[in-house]
Order: C-alpha cells, then sequence, then structure tokens
C-alpha cells in the first residue's frame, strides 16, 4: 500500500458486518472487583485469581468479549476474523453454539483470532475457539506475559502467533489494519490491539476491547495516521470511559468532545458504562441501540447476537 509523509494508505472495503457474539464481560462489577481486592489489588496477577478456567471461584459471574468481523472487500471476497475469545469456557462454548461460530471455525471460514488484550473475560476463553480450530493464527499485541502464551500452548495452539510491534500498522488485508498500543493497566497487563476499517465512501471505523488506550487518543491516532481518517465513520466495542458507572467533570469533558467527531454509528459494551452512553444519547450521540437478549442486560449497548452493519 502506498503511503504519504502524513497518512498510511490501507486501501478500502466494500462492507464491514460486526457481529457481537458476547459483550457480557461479567454480570456483576462488585463481585469481579471484589475478588480483585481479595487477590491484592489492581496490581495484583490475574493468573493468581482462581476464576474459570483456572479455578471455580464466582465461575456463575463469568462470561466473556469476543465478537466476528465479516469484511467484503471491493473483489467481493468475504474474510472473517473473531476478536477476542471471551472468558468462562461454559459461556463461550454456549455462545458460539448459539451464534455458530463453533461451525465456522471448523469449516476453516474464520482465518483468524485477534486478541485484543490479556485481561480474562477477552482472553482465557481460548479452549473454546481452539477446540474447534488448533491451527488458528492468532495476534497478540506487544506486551503480552509469557504466561498467556503458555496457555495459548496448554490449549492445543498448533498454529501460529504474531506478536503486533507497537505503533506499527499491520495491514491484514486492504481495507483493515491492525494496531498495537502500549499502555498498563489493571492486573499487570500490557499492550491493546485496536482494529481500523476504511469503508468504501464511508471513512473509517474503529474497533476496540476495551480502550484503554482513551478513545479520543485512539480515534486521534486514526485521524494522523490513516488516508480517510479525518473522517470517522462508527466505533464499536469497548470505551472504557466509566466500568464502574462513576462520573466526574473529565469524563464529561471527555464525552462532550466526543460529541464534536461527527461519528455516524456510536455502538458501545459493557465497559463503556451505561452512565456514560446515557451521557453520550443526551448529547445526540448516534447510540446504536442493542436487543437485550441472550445476557446482555441494557438495550445501550449493542449486545449478544445483535450486529452492526457498515458499508
Amino acid at each position: 500500500m502506498s503511503t504519504t509523509a502524513q497518512t498510511l494508505d490501507i486501501g478500502v472495503l466494500k462492507r464491514l458486518k460486526i457481529r457481537c457474539i458476547s459483550e457480557t464481560g461479567w454480570f456483576d462489577n462488585a463481585t469481579v472487583f471484589g475478588d480483585i481486592i481479595k487477590a491484592g489489588g489492581a496490581e495484583s496477577d490475574q493468573y493468581r485469581i482462581p476464576w474459570p478456567p483456572f479455578g471455580a471461584l464466582h465461575a456463575d459471574n463469568a462470561a466473556g468479549f469476543s465478537t466476528l468481523l465479516e469484511a467484503e472487500t471491493t473483489d467481493g471476497v468475504i474474510r472473517r476474523l473473531l476478536f477476542d475469545t471471551g472468558w468462562n469456557p461454559a459461556w463461550m462454548d454456549r455462545r458460539f453454539t448459539e451464534e455458530g461460530i463453533d461451525e465456522l471455525l471448523r469449516q476453516g471460514q474464520i482465518e483468524a483470532l485477534i486478541i485484543s488484550h490479556e485481561h480474562f473475560d477477552h482472553f482465557w476463553g481460548i479452549g473454546s475457539t481452539l477446540r474447534h480450530c488448533p491451527d488458528l493464527t492468532i495476534y497478540v499485541p506487544e506486551g503480552f506475559h509469557p504466561a498467556g502464551f503458555t496457555h495459548i500452548q496448554q490449549q492445543g495452539h498448533t498454529g501460529r502467533v504474531i506478536t503486533v510491534a507497537s505503533d506499527q500498522p499491520l495491514i491484514l488485508f486492504p481495507g483493515l489494519a491492525l494496531t498495537s498500543f502500549p499502555m498498563h493497566t489493571l492486573l499487570q497487563v500490557d499492550g491493546e490491539n485496536v482494529l481500523y476499517a476504511h469503508l468504501q465512501d464511508q471513512g473509517l471505523a474503529m474497533v476496540t476491547g476495551c480502550g484503554h488506550g482513551g478513545v479520543l487518543n485512539l480515534l486521534d491516532y486514526a485521524r494522523r495516521t490513516f488516508t480517510g481518517g479525518e473522517r470517522i465513520h462508527a466505533i464499536y466495542g469497548g470505551l472504557h470511559i466509566a466500568p464502574l458507572e462513576d462520573w466526574d467533570e473529565s469524563r464529561e469533558q471527555l464525552v462532550k468532545t466526543l460529541s464534536r467527531y461527527g461519528i455516524a454509528k456510536v455502538a458501545c459494551n459493557h465497559c463503556t458504562g451505561r452512565t456514560a452512553v446515557e451521557k453520550m444519547q443526551a448529547l445526540g450521540l448516534p447510540v446504536v441501540h442493542g436487543t437485550a437478549r441472550h445476557g446482555s442486560q441494557t438495550t445501550l449497548f449493542l449486545g449478544n447476537g445483535d450486529s452492526l452493519e457498515l458499508g
């Protein structure tokens, strides 16, 4: 792809369908964060907390985040990627069956798994993916820990694991780029992958797991890095604005700034926070509502089994 002094041309997609398999990382905030406090707090090693699949602690509260991306290139080819792989294997097995993801994996119709970041609710359920397709190519962000690579191996993985270097966009195919952002967050997790799609005649779409790097930072990166980035058409996923539903002036200003980006579709998940989405609506942001089914608890989020059609 061609570049200029300012921007990277990643090509364009004809269409992108984003299907939420599970946005329900967990069901109760107090339970999850109570477990973290008991384990020693924010800088604890997540692998020492006996949650599923490493233990049975509060298994009924564990779910996970996972999304299927179906992209149509300009020559009409359909390409599918799995973005994150959830947490509780029992929950992910159920959701994969309900959405037909297990069959797509068995048939080899999903070409790769992208891990946004190493947090338990996005990554620990990887066994539910690999048992259907053990040789699946996996992309992880720079900063992934040895324990994470060990977990992948222990789940029977036989394919390639590709580490995406920080701030070096990787074009997966024309119209879709993957960027790893350096960051350090809760439970010693480092690095996060974010996807950027360039949609023909529409502009850019951004797909995040949790957006720990800050939604405005991630959007501004797209504006200055990619050809067409001056026009942000859609964002999907976790925006990590108020995951604990706490609110202050800095969050208020963040949402007000976001409202000035001219985004046509805003589809959020649980870590964005219900309060944040309600504030977005009050400011007139074009929030895409879900159906609150299959375990999703509110229509404020694009929920389990819901889809976002772009292009």
